[in-house]
Parts: C-alpha cells; sequence; structure tokens
C-alpha cells in the first residue's frame, strides 16, 4: 500500500509520542513512593509489609493505629470506605486488600521467587492465599473481636474450626516443607501471619509438630523480625485487656 510522506511522518510521531508517554508513566511510577496505611498489630498489615521486604519495594508507612480508632476517621475514611487496613496507594489509585497489595508487590518487583511465572505453582500458591482469606483470618478475625470485646473465653465452635484448619496445615507440611512445595513462597508469608497472631491466644497443640517446624523456619527469616514487632505490640494490647 502507498503511504505519502505527510502520512507516514504523522505516523511515525504518533508511535514516538506512545512510546514516550509510557516511558514517561513508568517514571513517574518510580518516582513516587507508594504508601502503605496500617497497623503493624494486623497480620494482613503485616503481611503486606513483609512481600514488599522480600520484593525489595521501598514504600512509605503510615500509622493507622486501630486501637485509637483512627480507621473510622473521615480522613481514612476517604482512602478506603471499607475502613480496614492495610490500604496501599499508588499514584492516587488505592488498592485495599493485603492479598492484592502483597501480588502488585510481586509482580512489580523482578524477584520471582514469592510467586513464580509457572501457572501450577502460582494455582497452589493462590489455593493458601485463598485459605488465609477464606477459612484461616476469618476465624482469627472473629476470635480477637471477641476477645477485645471482652466476649471470654472464646468460641468454642471457632476454636474447633481453628483447630481443623491447623490440621489440615499439619496434614500437606508432613509431606513438604512449605505449603505450596519445596520453598518458601508468598504464601507461606501470609499464612504464617495469620497463624502466629492467633497463637498469642489459641496455642498450637502437641500433635501440630510439622507447623511448629515451619513456623520455626519462617521465624529465622529476616523478614519476619516485621512480624515479631507487630506481635508485641498486639501482645501488649492482648495484655492490657486481660489485666482489666
Amino acid at each position: 500500500m502507498y503511504i505519502s510522506r505527510g502520512n507516514f511522518c504523522r505516523k511515525r510521531l504518533q508511535v514516538l509520542c506512545h512510546f514516550e508517554k509510557r516511558a514517561l508513566s513508568n517514571t513517574m511510577e518510580k518516582a513516587v513512593k507508594p504508601i502503605l496505611y496500617g497497623d503493624e498489630a494486623s497480620p494482613p498489615v503485616r503481611f503486606a509489609m513483609m512481600t514488599a521486604s522480600l520484593a525489595n519495594i521501598d514504600v512509605e508507612f503510615k500509622k493507622i493505629d486501630l486501637f485509637k480508632a483512627e480507621n473510622r476517621t473521615e480522613f481514612y475514611k476517604k482512602i478506603n470506605p471499607l475502613q480496614k487496613v492495610p490500604c496501599l496507594s499508588v499514584n492516587g489509585q488505592n488498592i485495599r486488600d493485603s492479598h492484592a497489595i502483597a501480588l502488585y508487590f510481586c509482580r512489580k518487583s523482578n524477584n520471582q521467587e514469592l510467586y513464580p511465572d509457572d501457572i501450577i505453582l502460582k494455582a497452589k500458591i493462590d489455593e493458601w492465599l485463598y485459605f488465609d482469606t477464606g477459612v484461616l483470618f476469618p476465624i482469627d478475625s472473629a476470635i480477637f473481636s471477641d476477645f477485645f470485646a471482652n466476649k471470654s473465653p472464646a468460641n468454642e465452635v471457632l476454636i474447633n474450626k481453628w483447630y481443623s484448619a491447623l490440621d489440615y496445615c499439619e496434614l500437606v507440611l508432613g509431606k513438604q516443607k512449605w505449603f505450596s512445595g519445596d520453598k518458601i513462597r508468598l504464601c507461606d508469608i501470609c499464612c504464617g501471619a495469620t497463624i502466629t497472631s492467633l497463637e498469642i491466644l489459641i496455642p498450637l497443640l502437641e500433635r501440630h509438630i510439622h507447623l511448629k517446624n515451619w513456623m520455626s523456619a519462617l521465624k529465622s527469616l529476616p523478614c519476619f523480625e516485621i512480624n515479631s514487632q507487630g506481635l508485641k505490640r498486639l501482645q501488649g494490647f492482648v495484655d492490657a485487656v486481660k489485666n482489666q
């Protein structure tokens, strides 16, 4: 097909502008540091923070003190109408779920260890992320909510559900070192934050041998110091309630 010199120049200019805009957009995203809103006492917040650390993503952390109800302020409700933490703000766009935030960090990073490209392995990791969001964390949240509302002892039905979930974890870890196979992945960080939190109120049982070994391996990771510091903060509030 014959293209006039004028049309050719216009087409070339459009292509150049397109790539310049993309380059500018990528530069802006790199230049603006994402803001992570949260409270380290929260397991999902610690999960997001540990993922950022492992993925070498530099974020600005802004404390939203849950125990001062700062998540219910007008300021924070504009950021996250759900009034939950964490929330990640990237160039004015807000991501309001810890699992989505962690996956954003993984996709932005060049580190393929946490969330590899292999489609089957990804599905296995996803399975455990859904297990956390659908099973582990709802139980954790319910038991802690009751505890801080001075409803004790803990609901026996919830405790039984929790131990049933841990029994499943124990079964899987009896066959492999980590939840999705022979290497630590994103799902281990995710479930680790939740399980170590509720362990403050509901300890593991003697039968959870493999689960205890898994937790010991997690705690040896440098990034898990983030989790340890958050657990200390959570433990302080638990002790305050117990001493009332």
